[in-house]
This record gives structure tokens, C-alpha cells and sequence, in this order.
């Protein structure tokens, strides 16, 4: 009998609901890295590093998802997304297992790295699989990734706040093993899934041809994709950087790394609700005023919270911000799709590329500012204008403006 193709599109097989299901619980799992901005004073302190290496460490994992988006796509026109999904979950389980074996910084700068490149993959092709597993529910089956992304984002921080606490009780050995241990444990656990997954038969499934945008790239010089791109890097990394500083601000400013873990959660729960309720309203709705709005509010109340000195107020009014400018990167993809369909692969994909980077420059120049100044408020705040920068930019450029046809035009 001849085996079935890599690159999935129907859905005939009674054993795609447990598929789904083993590839979510794996994608859980490979997201234990989140205890890093927990753990980070305590990183800087046990390897004695500046905070401008910190973040150059964490910002490397940012830089090796640039080569991984770039050959995803090739990857899964050879292999199919099914291989490459139990591709990145088992390259993930690896670095947590060189993570956890080493203990020491060596381990964490080779897998921080890895760890990104594998987690790139992983994020193009996991949705693009259950997707393929269930085409008539798309929605659907990105909405359950992002929540359960979302759920574990809620859960990490407190486990890692718990884990803290109880490395307390005793030396630097004490919180090596809690820090490292778990990594081993769940890198196993994760690779043993990942190979189990990939000796499952493959679904009976049937192929369908569809035909595609072309690529042009000379598309993304043009000035509204050069705009999307620049908004899509401003958000990501001003989010991206004031998430993993977050607990080190609270520890240095008032002492607090339990609160700083409580922000972090409250985070995430912010982010379910705001797309979760962006996901009921209809298409287009308010799109330039979210565009413009969000972002500027949820800066000056990231500065608010910066400055105003009450460590039991940062967790609310983080929570608050993350409310307003959660909305605004689904409003941007929403935006792209709105009037540019057959370039909006391209535009995305330039888009994540260049947030990377911009993620790496902004951890690593906040790291600086911070060891220059010695104030995270200082640091920060050039971060929390980036939301504000993507609000007078959208307002300036008229991005989200009803298109005067009903008929899609180019970017």
C-alpha cells in the first residue's frame, strides 16, 4: 500500500482527534522556557553577568529563528508539516536536554540559540498541521493553539515563582538543580513524545492542490509594506523586551520577584481576553482606531506603571496594557490580509524577520541603558514608546483606512 503523502489537506482518519490532542499537550511542554524572566536576576547573579549579556543571550534565540523562517518553507514542501512539527518538538526536547545536562552557562548559550531555531520551525509548521488535520475548522484550530499557548503562559510564570521560593532554602546548588533539573525532565518527556508521535501511521488523508500568490519581493519595498514591516517589529520587540525584563524591574525596584511572576501571568490572561474577544467581533470592525488607540494607551500606561513607584500597582496596570495592545498585531494581520491577499505571505514572513532582529538590538540596548543608568525605569521606557511610535505611525500613514474599492489592490 502506498504511503501517504507528507503535506496534509483533508481529514478521513478516526485518529486525527488524538493527533491533534498529542501534538498540543508536546507544544505545552516546549514552552517550560517561559520560567526564563522569572529566573533572570537569579541567572545574572549565579553566572554573573551584566544584564546587557542577559539580554544579548536571550536576544540570540530571537536571531536564530531569522534562518529557520527562511527555510521553513522549503523544509515543509519536501518533508510535510507533520515531519517538521515532530521535527522542532524533538529539537526543542534536545536543547532542554543539553540545558539540563550541562547546568552551566555554556549549556545556556547553545540552547537558547537552538532552541529559537527549532521553536521557528515549530511555529510555522504546528498551526499549518492542525490546520491540514481539520481544513473545514481553521479558526477553529488556531484559536485552541493560541489558547493553549496562552494557558501555559498564565501557568509558567507561578511554577517558576514557586520554584524561586523553594531555592531560597538553600546555596547557589539548590537553585542550579531547581533552575536546570526541570529542563532535563521535560526535554525527555518531550523527545520520547516527539518519536512516539512520529511512528503513528499517518492518517489516510487527501491531497489538495491549490494555487498561490507569486512571490514578488520587490512588493516589500514599497511604502505600505515597509510600514507593516516596521509595525510588526516595533510591537513585537517593545512586547518581547518589557516581558522578559518585567521581573528584574520589580526585583531591583522594589524587591518583589513575586508580583513580577503575577504581571506575567496576568499577561497572558490579557491576551485571551483581547483576542478572544477580537475573535467575536465582526471583520473590520473599528480596525484604524484599534490600530491607532491601542498601542499609544497601553504605552503611557506601561510608563505609568513604570514610574509610579507601588509595586502592588504593576501587576494591575500591566495587565491593563496588555489588554489594550494585545489587539494590535491581529488588527495588523488583518489589516495586510484586508487589501493585499496575494502578498500577504510575503509581507508576514518580512515582517517576523525583521522583528527578530529588532527583538535582539532592543534586549540587548535596554541591557545597556539599564547598565549605563543603573534605573530600569530609564531602560524601559524606550521600549514602552515603541507602542506609542506604532500608534502616531498608523495615525500619520492613514494604515487602516476603508480601501475606497471593495476590490482587493496591492499593498
Amino acid at each position: 500500500m502506498q504511503a501517504p503523502k507528507p503535506y496534509i489537506a483533508g481529514v478521513v482518519h478516526c485518529r486525527q482527534p488524538s493527533l491533534a490532542a498529542a501534538v498540543l499537550i508536546l507544544a505545552m511542554m516546549t514552552s517550560y522556557n517561559g520560567v526564563m524572566p522569572v529566573f533572570a536576576s537569579r541567572i545574572c547573579e549565579y553566572f554573573s553577568l551584566t544584564v546587557e549579556q542577559y539580554g544579548t543571550m536571550i536576544g540570540l534565540g530571537g536571531l536564530a529563528q531569522i534562518p529557520a523562517l527562511l527555510l521553513v518553507g522549503l523544509l515543509i514542501g519536501r518533508f510535510g508539516v507533520r515531519r517538521i512539527t515532530e521535527f522542532s518538538i524533538v529539537g526543542i526536547g534536545a536543547c532542554f536536554v543539553i540545558l539540563g545536562l550541562g547546568a552551566n552557562l555554556l549549556s545556556l548559550k547553545c540552547s537558547i540559540p537552538a532552541n529559537g531555531f527549532f521553536a521557528a520551525l515549530s511555529k510555522v509548521a504546528m498551526p499549518a498541521f492542525l490546520i491540514a488535520l481539520y481544513p473545514a475548522l481553521k479558526r477553529r484550530m488556531i484559536s485552541l493553539q493560541l489558547v493553549v499557548f496562552s494557558s501555559v503562559g498564565i501557568a509558567i510564570p507561578l511554577w517558576a515563582n514557586q520554584l524561586l521560593k523553594w531555592s531560597e532554602r538553600g546555596d547557589d546548588l539548590v537553585f542550579s538543580r531547581l533552575l536546570f533539573e526541570p529542563f532535563l525532565i521535560v526535554g525527555c518527556i518531550v523527545i520520547v513524545g516527539g518519536v512516539l508521535l512520529s511512528l503513528r501511521s499517518q492518517p489516510l488523508l487527501q491531497v489538495q492542490h491549490a494555487k498561490g500568490g507569486t512571490l514578488h519581493v520587490r512588493e516589500l519595498f514599497r511604502f505600505r509594506p515597509l510600514v507593516i514591516i516596521l509595525l510588526v517589529a516595533l510591537h513585537v520587540a517593545a512586547d518581547s523586551t518589557i516581558y522578559q525584563y518585567l521581573p528584574m524591574f520589580m526585583e531591583h525596584e522594589f524587591g518583589e520577584l513575586r508580583l513580577g511572576a503575577w504581571a506575567l501571568s496576568g499577561h497572558a490572561i490579557a491576551y485571551v481576553a483581547t483576542r478572544s474577544l477580537l475573535s467575536l467581533l465582526p471583520e473590520g470592525v473599528g480596525q484604524r482606531r484599534i490600530l491607532t488607540l491601542a498601542g499609544p494607551i497601553g504605552g503611557l500606561l506601561i510608563l505609568a506603571m513604570l514610574w509610579q513607584g507601588h509595586a502592588v500597582f504593576v501587576p494591575l496596570i500591566y495587565t491593563l496594557a496588555s489588554l489594550a495592545y494585545a489587539a494590535e498585531f491581529p488588527v495588523l494581520v488583518s489589516e495586510i490580509s484586508s487589501r493585499s491577499m496575494g502578498h500577504f505571505g510575503t509581507i508576514l514572513a518580512a515582517g517576523h524577520l525583521v522583528s527578530n532582529a529588532a527583538i535582539f538590538v532592543l534586549l540587548k540596548g535596554t541591557g545597556r541603558l539599564f547598565d549605563t543608568t543603573g534605573d530600569y525605569r530609564v531602560a524601559l521606557s524606550v521600549a514602552a514608546c515603541g507602542f506609542i511610535a506604532f500608534g502616531v505611525i498608523v495615525a500619520a500613514t492613514g494604515l487602516g483606512k476603508a480601501p475606497r474599492s471593495q476590490s482587493t489592490v496591492d499593498p
